[in-house]
């Protein structure tokens, strides 16, 4: 198990052994987080201080629900031309036996 979570870092050129090196971060997330500001630091650099902003703005549709109606009875019309007499009365059969 332990080889098959190494190899997609060996083949893309990292270090294989990354995986064992827990301690080594554990230690490093630890001095950051004596000098103080470890996650402020994160938040501000990453959230407050963000220049980067999406803005998204809805407008309702007030027809889309005709539209889907329209089209849904299209597709319906188009399977029931396509289907036989026969085709029709076992769907009201298997409908039925439901």
């Amino acid at each position: 198990m332990l080889i098959s979570h190494m190899v997609p870092y060996a083949l893309h050129g990292g270090d294989p052994l990354v995986m064992f090196k827990i301690n080594e971060f554990s230690d490093r997330i630890r001095a950051d987080f004596e000098k103080g500001g470890l996650f402020e630091g994160l938040i501000k650099k990453h959230l407050s201080a963000n220049d980067h902003h999406l803005k998204l703005f809805y407008k309702p549709d007030m027809t889309k629900a005709e539209r889907e109606e329209q089209s849904a009875k299209k597709t319906l019309m188009a399977l029931q031309q396509a289907l036989t007499d026969e085709e029709k009365k076992t769907i009201i059969n298997e409908t039925v036996a439901l």
